[in-house]
């Protein structure tokens, strides 16, 4: 009888484990998406399917951040740090990403296209499958980038 009572007990435990952390998936999200508003930094966050489309996050540290998926249309990242970012799928069409950074980046599929790249940085980044139509790319460095596909 003990066992099955601290079988029970061990069950609804977990039950109730597994869906608080669901719960702070979306708290996080939130969280992120007004840390970013207010500090204009959010290192390692997880910003994926967000819609930050027109926004200004001029010199933002955006570090390791998920953006996967994300609309990031006409955005203003000019000297933002996406270093190490995974941004696989966004769509930066019209962004303004002059001078910013995105050292080893994942930008898989991204669509990049009349976005302003000027001295931008994608040494050793994945730019594999990204659309880059009537991207300006004057001075960028694309060192050691992946542009297969």
């Amino acid at each position: 009888m003990k066992k099955l009572f601290l079988f029970v007990l061990l069950s609804l435990g977990l039950t109730a484990i597994s869906f608080a952390d669901g719960v702070d998936d979306w708290q996080d999200l939130d969280f992120n998406i007004n840390k970013l508003n207010e500090l204009n930094q959010c290192m390692s966050c997880d910003l994926r399917s967000t819609n930050f489309n027109g926004l200004n996050f001029t010199g933002a540290n955006l570090t390791g951040a998920n953006f996967i998926e994300a609309n990031l249309t006409g955005t203003n990242f000019y000297g933002a740090n996406f270093e190490g970012s995974s941004l696989y799928g966004s769509n930066f069409e019209g962004a303004n990403l002059e001078d910013a950074s995105f050292f080893a980046a994942n930008l898989y599929g991204v669509i990049l296209k009349d976005a302003r790249l000027i001295g931008a940085d994608f040494r050793q980044a994945d730019l594999s499958k990204a659309d880059l139509t009537l991207a300006n790319l004057t001075g960028a460095n694309l060192t050691d980038a992946n542009l297969s596909g």
